[in-house]
């Protein structure tokens, strides 16, 4: 039933993903180890079809504007962003700390919507980043709350990578750490993703009393200490997680 062409035509958009800049046919060959021959073809194809645009001057090609029209279909993102964004907004403005609103795609946080801090980061992450769910504040309030499959998959000694030299690796203390976010209702992530990075984060719930998503704010040390981020921004993400959640039932 799996169609090998259309798993190349999606690896050859996805090399665009990792990139600003346009991109040339020897290029999305080597970066995605399909023939330069074929890749040619799936080039052609793809800005045939509107989802490319090639440069006339350097013949590089760039995603179009079409994608944004087909991402923009999926009316139940659409509709979580759009809940979210004016309690992330108001709670940003207030404690002037970054918050970020992230779904479960796989074994991945995908991030949706983000408000950047207004002071100095230690990460500078944008809409459209994936990172492991296993290491992150929103992935674990996710995981555990997620299917069983869903969560053996994160926790497969395969997908366990350390980030940092803080990220906890062990499938044993990773199931005891899920256990213990779904009981308190928030998770802390300690500088397990990136170097500097402090996180809480907290679920929203739909009005099937489902979690959909997760709300966290990013912190840097030592500018916050892990007692202070946990004494100060507990409470903060807990409140737009809940308000968050109200605007979905509404």
């Amino acid at each position: 039933m799996f169609v090998a062409s259309v798993e190349k035509a999606f690896r050859v958009l996805d090399v665009f993903k990792a990139t600003k800049s346009e991109l040339g046919l020897s290029e999305v060959a080597a970066k995605s180890g399909i023939g330069k021959s074929a890749a040619q073809r799936f080039l052609y194809t793809l800005q045939t079809l509107g989802y490319l645009t090639q440069n006339p001057a350097s013949k590089t090609f760039r995603l179009s504007s079409k994608l944004f029209e087909l991402s923009a279909s999926y009316v139940p993102e659409n509709l979580l962003r759009e809940k979210a964004e004016p309690v992330l907004e108001e709670a940003n403005r207030r404690c002037e700390e970054t918050l970020n609103l992230t779904i479960l795609d796989g074994t991945d946080v995908t991030y949706i919507l983000r408000f950047p801090s207004k002071h100095v980061v230690s990460v500078n992450l944008t809409v459209g980043t994936r990172l492991p769910a296993f290491c992150t504040a929103p992935g674990r309030i996710l995981l555990a709350h997620a299917e069983a499959g869903t969560v053996e998959a994160a926790l497969d000694k395969s997908q366990l990578v350390r980030r940092t030299e803080h990220t906890e690796i062990d499938p044993a203390k990773l199931r005891e750490i899920l256990k213990q976010v779904r009981r308190q209702g928030y998770s802390f992530c300690n500088q397990e993703a990136f170097l500097g990075d402090i996180s809480i984060a907290a679920p929203v719930v739909n009005s099937s009393g489902d979690v959909v998503a997760a709300v966290n704010v990013a912190v840097p040390y030592p500018r916050w200490s892990i007692a202070k981020a946990q004494r100060q921004l507990v409470p903060v993400i807990k409140d737009v997680a809940e308000g968050v959640s109200a605007a979905l039932r509404s």
